[in-house]
């Protein structure tokens, strides 16, 4: 709309990674050198780790690196690291080309298969590479398989680099004293910092001159507004400013001013950038009758004594309150799922008796294995079966501020303290969601269109054809955290259906 009111000749801020529109800044650089290193490096660099928040430019770097591959160069690239070992090794050799045939679904098999390919590249002076991005969300037994992969090695050279990038809690996993050896063989480490004011502006300035308008649209004084708000990520810069130029546009301005940096703060990030409410005598109202309640809380406390322990009760009504960790007994695995489908009103295998998804496909649902934290799981919303340390499983029904909710043996809901189930949980999860039988293995790419279609036009406001599902499904991905590639896999399936059905949600 405003393209040809400033003189772009395509959109400057576009939030879809463009090689034209790349901006590297001293740290970007030194992130991408470091990578290049772990490549570069031969058989000696093991693991080297990226991170950075989201939205600082990681995919970025990463796809820098991809063209930047040395010759003689084997890559395998993981987007979707929620795999077991299993899947791991079959991605792997999936990408790698290695055959599969007559082995798949036999770790041990596919490893050799694996380590032959691997002594052949060496031999012919190839070096293997995998990267693996999102790499804060694997699971703990999948890291451990990639550490025994660096053991695949001749007597002076390792025979498999990995390069590791992801979020920030990548970091706080690497730490954990369970993965000591997996994080001494960190080579070369490099966390990706957002851009400071100055780099801000220089940003702005590379974006609006290689889309073709004038870079005077925008004022170093305005920069460090945009810096401000964004905190200096590139990704909240391009949404930022792609509606201060609309804001702009609409005002009849040739320069954007704080006013539309405002306005367009308020539109597409109001939860950083809530207006303060004014000044009022009902304020002032509730913060008196709050100081007077003071000395009758203070005499009721005196009074109502709680012996607050490692368990203790939520403010709920059928939350059963636990006085020592070891009073607490998951139920066994079987009724953990049998409990996990009733949630859903679907039928369960009656003998499952695995930590793993159910493989039969009579259920009804979809079932996926993820990596993570309490936070995330408190904004996806719904029930998942934790698995922990000694492998039993146990189902989440809430989280409160220093609480949660877990099914025990007597299928009573107990309200356990969050730093104990950190001590017992590693970060591995189960969730299910509704899905076709006819979806659950293998389906056709024409059936899962059909399917994402329907679920698109249950979502949208707008009517969805056939010719703008990819986008629509790219749009989707961008505005749930996804791999913004079209591509309907799991975690996209999952997300659309449990936006879709209105199934259980944590209290």
């Amino acid at each position: 709309m405003y393209l040809d009111y400033f003189g772009f000749d395509e959109p400057p801020f576009s939030i879809t990674p463009d090689p034209k529109f790349v901006f590297l800044s001293k740290k970007h650089e030194e992130s991408l050198a470091h990578l290049v290193y772990g490549i570069t490096r031969g058989g000696g660099a093991g693991f080297v780790q990226l991170t950075g928040e989201v939205g600082t430019g990681k995919t970025t770097i990463s796809r820098l690196l991809l063209d930047q591959i040395p010759d003689k160069t084997n890559i395998a690239l993981i987007l979707n690291p929620t795999l077991t070992p299993l899947e791991l090794i079959q991605n792997i050799c999936k990408e790698l080309k290695v055959s599969m045939r007559g082995i798949k679904g036999k770790l041990n098999a596919l490893i050799d298969k694996l380590n032959n390919y691997l002594l052949k590249s060496w031999s012919d002076g190839e070096n293997t590479v995998v990267i693996i991005d999102e790499a804060q969300n694997l699971p703990r037994d999948t890291l451990e398989q990639l550490r025994l992969l660096t053991n695949l090695e001749t007597n002076t050279h390792k025979l498999l680099q990995i390069i590791l990038i992801g979020q920030p809690e990548l970091r706080s996993t690497m730490r954990r004293n369970d993965l000591r050896q997996l994080a001494q063989r960190v080579t070369a480490r490099y966390h990706l910092m957002p851009l400071d004011v100055d780099e801000t502006y220089d940003y702005l300035q590379h974006r609006i001159s290689i889309a073709g308008a004038n870079p005077e649209i925008v004022s170093k004084s305005l920069s460090k507004h945009v810096h401000k708000i964004t905190g200096g990520v590139p990704r909240l810069i391009n949404i930022l400013m792609d509606r201060a130029l609309l804001a702009a546009y609409s005002d009849d301005s040739k320069q954007i001013n704080v006013k539309h940096i405002k306005t367009a703060a308020i539109e597409v990030m109001p939860e950083r950038n809530q207006p303060r409410e004014s000044f009022n005598w009902k304020l002032i109202a509730i913060i008196i009758g709050i100081i007077a309640l003071i000395p009758l809380s203070f005499y009721i406390s005196k009074q109502v004594s709680h012996d607050i322990n490692t368990f203790y009760k939520l403010d709920k009504p059928n939350a059963t309150n636990v006085k020592e960790e070891h009073d607490f007994e998951p139920a066994t695995i079987k009724t953990a799922w049998q409990n996990f489908y009733q949630l859903w009103d679907a039928k369960s295998d009656k003998n499952w008796q695995k930590s793993e998804c159910p493989d039969s496909k009579d259920t009804g649902m979809a079932c996926l294995r993820r990596q993570g934290n309490l936070n995330l799981l408190h904004e996806l919303n719904h029930p998942v079966l934790l698995q922990l340390g000694n492998e039993k499983l146990v189902l989440l029904r809430a989280i409160g501020n220093d609480d949660i909710e877990l099914l025990n043996d007597k299928n009573q809901l107990v309200a356990v303290k969050k730093q104990w189930l950190n001590q017992q949980w590693l970060g591995t999860y189960f969730i299910i969601w509704p899905m076709p039988a006819e979806l659950l293995i293998d389906p056709e790419d024409s059936d899962l269109s059909d399917w994402a279609l329907e679920m698109a036009n249950t979502l949208s406001t707008d009517k969805v054809t056939e010719l703008q599902l990819k986008d629509w499904i790219i749009d989707f991905q961008k505005d749930h955290g996804l791999l913004a590639d079209g591509i309907i896999g799991k975690e996209t399936q999952m997300t659309l259906s449990l936006m879709a059905y209105n199934g259980p949600t944590l209290h």
